[in-house]
């Protein structure tokens, strides 16, 4: 016989497991949420943001907030004025003004508080995105298959990467706009019988694919996936013997949907964007050698400059084990098994085609560009989705051994879990803010901002320009958007002429008041030739004529010997010959290798040697550097931190020589 207090925690028992059961979704998408933003949270420890581009960002975010965004960048390429904002989607800067807005009850613009919005707002949108992976996983297979997925997606390196703390770009947000639009399209097609909720899903999955276009340039994905899986499904529905009037159903539910995207996307982005992906389309479809040499790198322009030294701009497929780690190999078998599956199964699968598109599009991109190997994040996930229900799926159906499978499964989807979540906690571990490593380039931003009046104009090579306009609010005459090719390539004639005559047109031209440099760039003078002559023939003796070398230093002292060496990149240099090698520009060779007379300087602190050849040592840079009589009189140094020198502008010279 039960007694009453039996009865009663019994009650509250299963109370507590009725109430559990409920909310068990809610507990499953807050746990997937807290894990992805945890792992993509690790760099908020940092204080700054991630890389270059959100710099960029943040500054026209800055500007919205003002009410005052211009229509080109004020800052970037004051020269050429080509950093242009109106041809960018530029929800992300208006929602995270709105959200700033909101969340601080209308306070005014500061800098340093937007900067913490960008560091943390794109771990929300991952966190967000790998939550409505779960959705359109269950929609399309079930909630176990929707779990893989959003587990993959909290987690996987490619996509982590892009959605990480301080990572602001339009990446995150776009993607999130996709998803939840593919997650409409399929409950628009399911329900094409109901028609207020088809209507109503139909709309909203337009909607949201329209936002990614007013959010993102990479919105072309949305058409090329969509119209990829819309003929592949007519042939598959045509294939199954798929009725005319379901057939019919499935055309009008796309059509509504694309029709409407198209439409509210050319009325924000006019019609140029059509175009574009017909090019795309037309440029990248293996279906000539010139195709096929451009999806391989191969055929690159010889005046693009930027696609032949933009890391970003090679094939992607050597970083595929990188990216994606032990999953790796998920896009090749899912697309596959997808095929067979769709084949030989005895059900009609509308929606499997439209992962497939998705992988096969981004797998493709992915493999062509590295700049294009995070758009294979998540259709990555989608697949490991796929191989979960087609694998479960069919172990049910098993009459025999059906417990040993299941095991193996199991494990199987537990090592691919695991081994997600262990290459994204490992991936992000491993990075830190670039800026964070550049201390020397963050004082001199700071001393600019401090010490010079605004509007003052720097000369600088592009790769630092985001973040000196950013932390110095002063004028870069280059910028990591590389607008202006011609901007780069003056620069460029800048560091490697040696005709003073070339200096003063481009320093006429510029009206510069500062250039910023640091002595890496005697390193990096073929790639500066290549880019003041827009070539991509590095064989072009113009660019193979200059040989040069930064080399690290290091003070050393003999064990028990009361003598002392440098230490420069492993050679061993006798302090009586180091500091015989010149601190101030000289037109004497050191030494002579194979015939050819060889400049050897050294640091007035001793912390790095230069060895380079006469083509380098004549360069009015060289004679800049190394503060040359003969260049006295064009800039002096303002400001120096370890291997970074600001040289101040003689405009007062420049009025004399041009009189």
């Amino acid at each position: 016989m039960t007694s009453k207090s039996e009865t009663e925690n019994s009650t509250q028992n299963n109370s507590f497991k009725n109430y559990f059961t409920k909310q068990r979704l809610l507990v499953i998408l807050l746990l997937i949420f807290i894990l992805a933003f945890s792992i993509r949270g690790h760099l908020l420890k940092y204080e700054y943001m991630f890389e270059y581009d959100p710099y960029w960002h943040l500054r026209a975010t800055g500007y919205v907030l003002q009410g005052d965004l211009p229509d080109n960048d004020p800052l970037g390429f004051y020269a050429q004025g080509s950093s242009d904002y109106t041809k960018r989607p530029q929800l992300l800067w208006k929602f995270t003004a709105l959200i700033y807005k909101v969340t601080t009850f209308g306070a005014p613009y500061d800098k340093w508080l937007l900067m913490n919005y960008a560091r943390v707002l794109p771990t929300i949108f991952g966190a967000l995105i790998s939550v409505a992976m779960f959705f359109l996983g269950r929609e399309i297979y079930n909630r176990k298959a929707g779990m893989v997925m959003a587990l993959v997606s909290a987690t996987i390196p490619a996509f982590v990467y892009r959605t990480m703390a301080g990572f602001f770009e339009e990446d995150a947000l776009g993607f999130l706009w996709m998803v939840i639009g593919f997650i409409f399209l399929v409950k628009a097609i399911k329900n094409a019988d109901a028609i207020k909720k088809h209507l109503i899903y139909g709309i909203l999955s337009a909607v949201f694919f329209a936002l990614m276009a007013f959010t993102w340039d990479m919105f072309l994905l949305i058409p090329l996936v969509l119209v990829i899986y819309f003929i592949s499904n007519l042939i598959y529905l045509l294939y199954k013997k798929t009725s005319s009037k379901e057939i019919l159903s499935f055309v009008k539910t796309f059509l509504t949907i694309f029709i409407l995207f198209v439409a509210l996307t050319s009325l924000y982005q006019g019609t140029s964007w059509i175009k574009k992906t017909t090019n795309y389309v037309g440029d990248y479809l293996p279906i000539s050698k010139d195709n096929v040499d451009r999806i391989g790198n191969k055929n690159i322009p010889d005046t693009d400059i930027i696609g032949a030294t933009v890391g970003e701009e090679n094939t992607g497929r050597q970083f595929f084990l990188l990216k994606y780690n032990f999953l790796v190999w998920v896009p090749f078998v899912a697309l596959l098994i997808m095929i067979l599956y769709l084949l030989f199964s005895k059900n009609k699968d509308h929606f499997t085609l439209l992962l497939f598109a998705w992988i096969a599009v981004t797998l493709f991109m992915a493999w062509s560009k590295l700049k294009f190997t995070y758009t294979l994040g998540l259709p990555i996930a989608a697949g490991a989705g796929f191989l979960y229900y087609f694998l479960n799926e069919n172990i049910e159906k098993l009459k025999s051994n059906k417990l040993i499978f299941r095991r193996i499964f199991a494990v199987f989807f537990a090592i691919i879990i695991f081994s997600s979540v262990a290459a994204g906690t490992h991936f992000v571990s491993t990075k830190v803010p670039p800026i964070n490593e550049e201390p020397a380039w963050e004082n001199a931003f700071f001393w600019l901002y401090n010490n010079t009046p605004e509007g003052t104009k720097i000369l600088n090579w592009w790769d630092y320009g985001h973040w000196l306009t950013y932390f110095s609010e002063r004028k870069a005459s280059t910028d990591n958007t590389n607008s202006s090719v011609i901007a780069d390539a003056n620069f460029a004639q800048f560091i490697i002429t040696d005709d003073i005559k070339k200096t003063q047109e481009i320093l006429d031209f510029y009206d510069s008041d500062y250039l910023i440099v640091d002595s890496g760039y005697f390193n990096r003078y073929n790639s500066f030739a290549a880019y003041a002559y827009i070539t991509t023939n590095f064989s072009d003796p113009r660019v193979t004529k200059y040989m040069g070398r930064t080399i690290p230093c290091n003070k050393l002292k003999a064990k028990d010997l009361d003598v002392y060496a440098y230490s420069c990149s492993g050679e061993i240099i006798p302090e009586d010959q180091f500091l015989t090698y010149n601190t101030k520009w000289v037109n004497k060779p050191t030494d002579i290798l194979n015939g050819s007379p060889m400049y050897i300087y050294r640091a007035e602190d001793n912390s790095e040697i230069y060895i380079f050849n006469s083509e380098i040592n004549n360069s009015i840079f060289a004679k800049i550097w190394f503060n040359a009589d003969s260049v006295d009189d064009l800039c002096e140094i303002a400001y120096k931190d370890q291997d970074l020198r600001l040289f101040k502008f003689n405009k007062d010279y420049f009025k004399t020589q041009n009189n």
